[in-house]
């Protein structure tokens, strides 16, 4: 069983393995997957693989509207790893 991820506020579960992540993608993607998996170090491989495939795509998008936020200057809603709110 996989990881668990929380995407547009549900719970999904993660594929746990290169074969199950590649069997969950659209048929399209297949081949760049291999390829980019063919040509990832080993060291980099489980940031790719998650991060490139195994999220959803809705995923990536709440990732980049955040990350479009915090560009922004808005850390509304960010916190530091103590709990405290984030201020710049």
């Amino acid at each position: 069983m996989g990881r668990t991820a929380t995407v547009g506020g549900r719970t999904v579960t993660l594929p746990n393995t290169l074969a199950e992540i590649r069997a969950a993608l659209p048929e399209e993607r297949r081949a760049e997957f291999d390829k980019t998996i063919g040509e990832t170090p080993l060291d980099e491989l489980p940031r790719v693989a998650v991060l490139h495939y195994a999220l959803p795509d809705e995923a990536r998008a709440e990732d980049d509207a955040l990350m479009d936020r915090i560009q922004a200057g808005d850390f509304s809603g960010l916190v530091n790893a103590d709990g405290t709110p984030f201020v710049p």
